[in-house]
């Protein structure tokens, strides 16, 4: 879910990035080619290693579509998502208390995180968990690899961010590739058919505005603590249509697939995928997330292929192209890193 977003809530690219331990770094790490000295055999072994971390991390995000759709063979959506939130939850509560961020915002940031954890768990991770169930892995992940365009189509028309013809020539090679693929069902749309997708690219919708919306709380506080209490506040948000959800479950046909799937979502896609992102990306190239970022929907081609034995087609080839080109567009203009840079995801 990628939550970023798949898996995480927090977009990074944003605002100087901040690890774990508290370490204050600017965007890209400082890495970039051209200024100053020649990186130290050091450094180089440092970004090698967050290069490796990204790509495991692209392969957490692009399992998640596939792991969702096999948890919700068993569980309905808001059952499958009340467990993972929480779940999630009591991952970051001891996360937050360990590293002395566990506090209270100030008190006129309340209303603030109070919406990015609506727009982030209920609205967000909702919408994906009902549309992911009727759509294919691959189209779910191909529809979340346009956040970036969609973060930046709404930050232009908001005056956020300055629109090229670089960055307007990445947003419709983007657009363009989730018709292709769209196309491939046929012109005579019917809701049954699209319903899936249609779902899926509203919580994309939802995430470019908590992406915006969280801007704003990055500039007073750190991408880690903004994740722990989106993840906390959200799972709250989240019971009155999760608890019902719970009493309403058929347990008889939960198996451990079923459990795995809450396992694999909570801990790995909302909790570790997002900490490696974070890590990784004070120590890459702009360029380089955005290269790695495009395995995504790759990953979940070929996982919904293999195990699920869903379609990978020259439809389907042709949008991912379209898509990676957009993003790598968008999100490598030459400029300071945008906003759109963030991990993505269910």
């Amino acid at each position: 879910m990628t939550v970023t977003g798949i898996g995480s809530p927090v977009p990074s690219g944003s605002s100087p990035s901040q690890t774990l331990g508290g370490e204050v770094t600017g965007p890209g790490g400082g890495l970039s080619a051209g200024n100053g000295p020649s990186p130290s055999p050091q450094a180089e072994e440092g970004r090698r290693t967050a290069l490796l971390a990204l790509v495991f991390c692209q392969l957490i995000t692009g399992s998640t579509y596939l792991v969702a759709k096999i948890g919700l063979q068993e569980l309905a959506p808001f059952a499958l998502g009340c467990l993972r939130f929480t779940l999630t939850a009591a991952v970051f509560l001891p996360l937050l208390a360990a590293t002395g961020r566990l506090r209270a915002p100030a008190a006129g940031d309340w209303p603030l995180l109070l919406r990015l954890a609506a727009w982030c768990i209920p609205l967000n991770q909702g919408l994906f968990l009902v549309g992911i169930r009727d759509t294919y892995a691959s189209h779910g992940a191909l529809l979340y690899a346009t956040s970036p365009m969609v973060v930046l189509v709404m930050a232009a028309w908001l005056g956020r961010e300055r629109a090229t013809v670089r960055k307007a020539v990445g947003v419709g090679l983007g657009f363009a590739g989730v018709a292709v693929v769209l196309l491939e069902k046929g012109l005579a749309f019917s809701w049954s058919s699209v319903r899936g997708d249609a779902v899926v690219f509203l919580a994309v919708l939802v995430w470019g505005w908590y992406t915006l919306d969280n801007k704003a709380a990055l500039a007073r506080y750190d991408a880690v603590y903004l994740t722990g209490m989106a993840m906390m506040l959200g799972a709250v948000q989240f019971l009155p249509v999760g608890v019902p959800a719970l009493w309403a479950q058929d347990w008889t046909v939960v198996t451990w697939k079923g459990l795995a799937a809450v396992a694999y979502l909570s801990l790995l896609t909302s909790a570790v995928s997002y900490l490696i992102w974070a890590w990784a990306l004070t120590r890459l190239e702009m360029v380089q997330v955005a290269i790695v970022s495009n395995l995504q929907p790759i990953v979940a081609a070929v996982l919904g292929w293999a195990v699920l034995g869903e379609p990978v087609t020259w439809f389907f080839a042709a949008g991912t192209l379209l898509v990676g080109t957009g993003v790598f567009l968008t999100q490598t203009s030459g400029e300071a890193p945008p906003l759109t840079s963030g991990l993505r995801g269910g």
